[in-house]
């Protein structure tokens, strides 16, 4: 008697510890109330008691460029209390023309560790539905390149 099982499994790749993202330059769609403190260079700083803030409104966006493309297989968003609910991740090559690689929705703030396998310049944490009437508030975004 023949048996045959049919397994899923999620394979992701590896990734270094190295995050890509401190090597880049972080730009955003707005800053809260245009505060020093909450400028986007807070976003990609490597410090957790720095943040970015956006100005109160869902569809706000921060990015980080890289100096070069890479492949990266792992985004790490930490929010500060003022997280996204819903949001995505998006690539691009020329900062212009965007494709979305990570969907959230109902997000529960806290640190979010997302797998991808993309390839891309910048990365991008576009809005959708912020959680609190606040802006989106985030620590750090962290990019982490694939290693072979």
């Amino acid at each position: 008697e023949h048996v045959s099982t049919t397994v899923d499994a999620t394979v992701y790749l590896a990734t270094s510890d190295e995050n890509s993202a401190l090597s880049g330059t972080a730009t955003a769609s707005s800053v809260e109330q245009d505060l020093d403190q909450f400028q986007p260079q807070y976003v990609n700083d490597g410090d957790v008691s720095t943040r970015w803030s956006s100005g109160y409104s869902d569809e706000e966006w921060v990015q980080v460029e890289l100096p070069a493309a890479e492949h990266i297989g792992k985004v790490v968003l930490r929010w500060e209390a003022a997280y996204g609910r819903d949001y995505d991740i998006q690539v691009s090559d020329d900062g212009q023309q965007w494709q979305t690689v990570a969907t959230v929705r109902g997000g529960d703030g806290g640190v979010d560790r997302l797998r991808v396998d993309t390839t891309g310049r910048y990365f991008r944490m576009q809005g959708v539905d912020r959680a609190t009437q606040w802006g989106y508030s985030l620590y750090e975004l962290e990019l982490y390149p694939v290693v072979s």
